[in-house]
């Protein structure tokens, strides 16, 4: 059988004109599966996301000063040597129009069989202004460009973010973190040896 995607072409990345188009996946991960912290931790808050007469789901509310570490692990089927994009989905309890909050992320990575290392530009910081109501919607708020380190499969991330005080205009109310994701390039669909593409 010849090669029905053309020579040196990835089916994943194949498309009909015959370029090779970047296919992305995610990393994802839910708070209550990362590790507590032992002093401040954001709070589980029970919320109905504005469903009137819905039932209330957990959430982890943010106030200035709260923290949580995070880990992930880089997929076998990603593109080694890539840079990654961290961020958080969230919602808030009341309308905060006009308001801003702020995350800070320090984050250290280590591939398999080599040494941790806090990766370039941490910590990242970034800041919301919220462009509208936020209350009762899921919203999406980027918190670093992760550079390409990931120099094995399996590579790992430590994470923690922490919501610091932002630059003016602070919203009042906790913001709630929903989920955690991290965006990625994929070159296979895994890796052809356990530890080597």
């Amino acid at each position: 059988m010849g090669d029905i995607y053309g020579a040196g072409k990835n089916p994943l990345f194949y498309d009909p004109a015959g370029k090779q188009a970047p296919v992305y996946d995610d990393q994802q991960g839910a708070p209550g599966a990362f590790p507590v912290q032992p002093v401040n931790n954001p709070t589980w808050r029970n919320y109905d996301f504005g469903i009137v007469g819905g039932e209330d789901y957990r959430v982890l509310g943010f106030d200035v000063g709260d923290i949580k570490t995070l880990v992930f692990q880089s997929r076998h089927a990603a593109k080694l040597n890539a840079a990654c994009e961290f961020h958080i989905h969230f919602c808030t309890p009341t309308d905060g129009t006009g308001d801003r909050f702020r995350f800070q992320s320090d984050i250290i990575a280590c591939p398999v069989n080599g040494t941790w290392a806090v990766v370039a530009g941490s910590p990242f910081t970034a800041e919301e202004t919220m462009a509208g109501d936020y209350s009762d919607t899921q919203r999406y708020f980027e918190l670093a460009t992760i550079p390409a380190v990931n120099s094995s499969v399996s590579t790992l991330y430590q994470m923690k973010i922490e919501r610091i005080a932002a630059t003016a205009n602070e919203y009042a109310g906790e913001v709630y973190l929903i989920f955690t994701d991290m965006h990625f390039l994929l070159d296979s669909v895994g890796s052809e040896q356990e530890f080597v593409k």
